[in-house]
């Protein structure tokens, strides 16, 4: 069963995970593979982490691109050989730092909104 609010869109973002409880040493870069209104995907070496497991993202953009750093916390719903489905840890994707600016802008080509 399908939990993920939104359709994935592919973006190329590098993320500095931190693990908020359970392993306070773990530390691991990796790379937002899809992203949704309600979480995403990681490429990133998974060990040390557990499903439920609350983490601390540091997501910017590639070198070369335009963007600014965005701090984000999810939470661990899957993991598999490659990484880690991660959900947003707000119930409201517009309280997530620079997520619907970010979806505008980068995946889907739309200008921010500028209110």
């Amino acid at each position: 069963m399908e939990l993920r609010e939104g359709r994935r869109r592919v973006i190329r973002m590098t993320a500095e995970v931190q693990n908020l409880h359970g392993a306070p040493e773990f530390r691991a870069s990796g790379w937002v593979r899809d992203v949704s209104l309600s979480g995403l995907y990681l490429e990133m070496p998974v060990s040390g982490l557990s499903v439920h497991s609350r983490l601390m993202l540091t997501v910017t953009p590639e070198p070369g691109a335009d963007g600014r750093t965005h701090v984000w916390q999810c939470i661990v719903m899957r993991l598999d050989e490659h990484g880690a489905g991660a959900m947003f840890e707000t119930e409201d994707p517009s309280s997530v730092d620079g997520l619907l600016d970010l979806m505008r802008e980068c995946i889907i080509g739309l200008p921010s909104d500028t209110r």
